[in-house]
This record gives C-alpha cells, sequence and structure tokens, in this order.
C-alpha cells in the first residue's frame, strides 16, 4: 500500500524540484515558481498513467487567489466535471496523484486549500470562508456548469459539504472520503499535531487547526471540543461518504468510527456510507484508489450520484 514503485521513485526528484521552486519564489519570480509548482503536478501524475497530463491556474476566488490544477489538461466533451477539495497539510503533487483515481469518471479540477501550495491565505480562516472562496471560483470558472460532484478529502469533505450549501443550484453531489467530524478526537490530534510539526510548522496551518479544528497543534492543546455531524442535516444535495480501514502504512487509520457513522446517519438518514475500503487507512486514495474507485461507481449505479 503507500505510493506506487514509481511514485516513490520520483519522490527524490520532485522534492528537489519543490526546493528550486521555493527558492524562483524567495527570489521574486512568483509566476515561474507557480508555473513550475503546478508542472510538478505533471511529473507525479506521469508515474501513474503516462496518457494523462495536467494544467495548473491561477483563479480569483473571494478575497484571494486559488491553486486549481485540471486533470486531465483539457476538457473533454461530454466528461462530468468534479471538484476535489484535499485537506490539511496537503502538497499539490501528491494530491493529483490521489484525485487522479476518478480521471475515468469526471474531469478534475483539483482545488488546493487556503493557505497550501500556491493560494493565498484568506484573513478568515473558518469553513464558511474556505467556502465562500471556491462558491467565487465556481462562478467564476464554472459558472455554467450544472450538477456539480463535489470530492472533500479529509477535512476537504468538510469544505466540500459547506460549499454544497451555498451553491445548491452547482452542486449534485458531495462524496467524502474518510472526512473527520469529530475534529479534537485525541489521536486525531496527536496525529495532525506531529505532521505539522515535522512539515515545517507553517504559520497559516497552524491556524487552521486552531480557528476550524479547535486545537493548538503546537502542544495538542484542545481550544474547545469540535462535533460538526450536524452539518450532513438536511442536505440540498446527494451525499456519500467513503471510509477508510484500520491500517496505518500511510499515517493513520480511518478517522471515521462507527460512532461517528451512526451520528452521521441519525444526523441525515439519506447519507450513503460504504462499507470499509479493504486494505486502508485514513489515506484511502493513496492506500487503494481501485477499491475507492470501485465504490464511488457502486454508489453512481444505485442512483447517488445520476
Amino acid at each position: 500500500m503507500g505510493f506506487s514503485r514509481e511514485l516513490a521513485a520520483a519522490v527524490p526528484r520532485i522534492i528537489d524540484e519543490m526546493h528550486r521552486v521555493n527558492r524562483l519564489l524567495d527570489d521574486g519570480y512568483r509566476q515561474d515558481a507557480i508555473a513550475q509548482f503546478h508542472g510538478l503536478a505533471t511529473i507525479a501524475i506521469r508515474t501513474q498513467r503516462d496518457d494523462v497530463a495536467c494544467k495548473g491556474y491561477m483563479i480569483q476566488g473571494r478575497s484571494v487567489e486559488i491553486s486549481v490544477c485540471r486533470i486531465p489538461a483539457q476538457p473533454r466533451p461530454g466528461k462530468p466535471i468534479a471538484l476535489f477539495l484535499p485537506g490539511l497539510l496537503a502538497f499539490l503533487p501528491w494530491t493529483a496523484v490521489r484525485a487522479l483515481a476518478f480521471v475515468d469518471l469526471f474531469d478534475i479540477v483539483v482545488c488546493e486549500l487556503p493557505g497550501h501550495g500556491a493560494s493565498g491565505e484568506a484573513a478568515d480562516v473558518s469553513l464558511d470562508s474556505f467556502a465562500a472562496e471556491y462558491a467565487a471560483l465556481v462562478d467564476t470558472a464554472l459558472k455554467r456548469a450544472r450538477g456539480l460532484t463535489v470530492i472533500g478529502e479529509s477535512l476537504g469533505g468538510l469544505v466540500a459539504l459547506a460549499l454544497g450549501r451555498v451553491r445548491p443550484d452547482h452542486v449534485r453531489n458531495v462524496v467524502l472520503i474518510d472526512t473527520p467530524f469529530y475534529l479534537t478526537r485525541p489521536d486525531l490530534v496527536s496525529w495532525i499535531g506531529e505532521a505539522w510539526r515535522t512539515s515545517g510548522r507553517r504559520s497559516y496551518e497552524r491556524r487552521i487547526c486552531m480557528d476550524i479544528m479547535g486545537f493548538d497543534p503546537e502542544d495538542g492543546r484542545v481550544r474547545h471540543t469540535v462535533q460538526l455531524h450536524h452539518m450532513v442535516r438536511n442536505a440540498p444535495f446527494h451525499c456519500a461518504h467513503i471510509i477508510g480501514g484500520g491500517e496505518q502504512a500511510s499515517g493513520i487509520g480511518s478517522v471515521v468510527d462507527d460512532v461517528d457513522i451512526a451520528a452521521l446517519r441519525a444526523a441525515n438518514p439519506d447519507l450513503l456510507v460504504t462499507p470499509r475500503v479493504a486494505g486502508t487507512g485514513h489515506a484511502v486514495l493513496l492506500d487503494n484508489p481501485k477499491g475507492v474507485c470501485a465504490a464511488l461507481e457502486a454508489l453512481i449505479t444505485s442512483g447517488a450520484s445520476s
């Protein structure tokens, strides 16, 4: 499980290139840096599919520019569109590889979170604020689109739910990928804190932890308990949750337990929840992309994403 052999072999090169991009950025060559940063996603994708490329853009949101990656690079006539919203601490090349699982079903538009990659840092750090950034992006770049599917991975799933409520005329389906709703669960707090500390201790990501998730990754202190199961209640869109298993090869087991599932179903009896995807943990798309795609195809066949 985890990275494929081909992607693992490419990791050192991609990291070296990222360091070079950062030096370009430090030297004031922002546009060149952004273009080369987006190019890293194609390098990563080509380790999995040599017939697929991607193209990066900067699109104005409500208050900041959002870094966007289209997979494949050119739209395919008649192919439905899916927005892919990654989770906290996501890195675009690996995100693009995970989103690639859905490329035979959708034209995919990966939208980096505010404060991640090349995206700007929104002043207001909240689920509603982030959803408003993406809503403005939809209005600008996808204003004619209807029946969008929004796929939210981990924390991105909560943003996807918020986006679906502010753009009900555009969003038909929200697909959650092992999205946590009890954000101050001790094991999640501990894992995110460790990941934040080892990935550079970025101040904006710390704000997301504190302002949205309710804890400080610096010391693991919980500021206030955060449980958001109510977010699926009365959803004006089809909603499905693809759940990971207990494997920890890629970092941590699923952050959705049976109590969460019961609470979510109580809040929304129409919520579709897949069986736990075999051989996975929280990083469901990294551990078993074929299993996730099969689960989603089953939901589409059942009419959940018609």
